[in-house]
């Protein structure tokens, strides 16, 4: 995170005058949590956030001057054991922290990090949102169909072309607090979303006929470089390839996983990751030299290298 981004969420939340901080994943699962969030508890600070750096968002949050009554509400971010030290501070420091997620965690970080917060619930068979629901909005229609768009998206069944179209059109925490806000009013579409989704669909398409043509095939598992569109892409890549595991990677070194074997989340634990069986991510730490060795070399730059293999191996396993 950069000193900038840094300096916007503190001045941000010294001015917030509400209770809830929710902190969370950028896709639409997690939009429709924050949506519900929003719905339960109407004034709601929220930070954004990848799986790779939200320790660093909690370490943020643990140098921040508490305010009274303060609770951390994390949703749809995979355990990370880099987490609990900061966690067990911000709860030294008075803060109530819940935790709801739906990714595959470590079993002993799951028994660590429940010894400390004052709620954890973790269930694969929901996605997040529905968990969100289930907890705090149960009966509530709106919220029930907030949680059923986002469980169509999450678990990529697209039976509601909704959820297509308001995934695509997230592109920035300033639409997916346009976004989430809109759904907890039960405003599911109208032109400012379509114009959103207007705007995008154009650049996913391009980004993926762009991975499209970057993209190989290493036996069975298929290979391209995407800035965004991650899901998408990776759907793209398995119709054209028939491969049974995609990777799609970042110039920064973060890459996602996607395999129809349950194996997703296994793969991208080697790597500083997590998720899910099918879908999930993490990090090659690149440095510098590796940008550019990234740029120059491709797929044949060591660390890729060994991502690459890892992934066959699972793929064979």
């Amino acid at each position: 995170m950069c000193a900038r981004f840094n300096r916007r969420v503190l001045t941000g939340l010294g001015r917030f005058d509400g209770c809830i901080v929710h902190l969370t994943h950028t896709d639409l699962d997690a939009v429709c949590c924050d949506a519900l969030f929003r719905r339960k508890y109407g004034n709601v600070f929220t930070i954004f956030s990848s799986v790779q750096d939200y320790s660093s968002y909690l370490e943020l949050l643990a140098q921040a001057k508490k305010k009274v009554d303060m609770t951390l509400c994390l949703s749809d971010l995979g355990g990370r054991t880099d987490a609990f030290e900061v966690v067990a501070r911000l709860k030294s420091k008075g803060w109530r922290v819940e935790w709801r997620d739906h990714h595959v965690w470590d079993e002993r970080f799951f028994e660590d990090i429940k010894s400390v917060v004052d709620y954890l619930r973790v269930d694969r068979e929901l996605c997040a949102c529905e968990i969100v629901y289930t907890d705090l909005l149960e009966g509530d229609a709106i919220a029930k169909e907030v949680a059923a768009i986002g469980r169509d998206r999450d678990f990529w069944i697209n039976n509601d072309p909704r959820s297509e179209v308001l995934s695509t059109a997230i592109s920035d925490d300033k639409s997916r607090e346009e976004i989430a806000l809109k759904l907890s009013r039960g405003a599911f579409a109208g032109a400012e979303i379509e114009a959103m989704y207007a705007l995008q669909i154009g650049r996913k398409n391009l980004a993926i006929s762009k991975a499209i043509r970057k993209s190989v095939l290493l036996g069975h598992t298929a290979v391209t470089t995407s800035n965004g569109f991650t899901s998408d892409v990776a759907a793209r890549l398995r119709d054209e390839y028939h491969s049974t595991t995609e990777l799609i990677l970042r110039e920064n070194g973060i890459f996602s996983v996607r395999t129809v074997a349950p194996v997703s989340n296994q793969i991208a634990m080697l790597f500083n990751g997590g998720g899910h069986p099918h879908a999930a991510g993490g990090n090659l730490s690149f440095t510098r030299r590796d940008q550019i060795g990234f740029k120059l070399v491709g797929y044949r730059l060591a660390k890729v290298r060994k991502l690459i293999e890892a992934a066959s191996r699972f793929d064979h396993s």
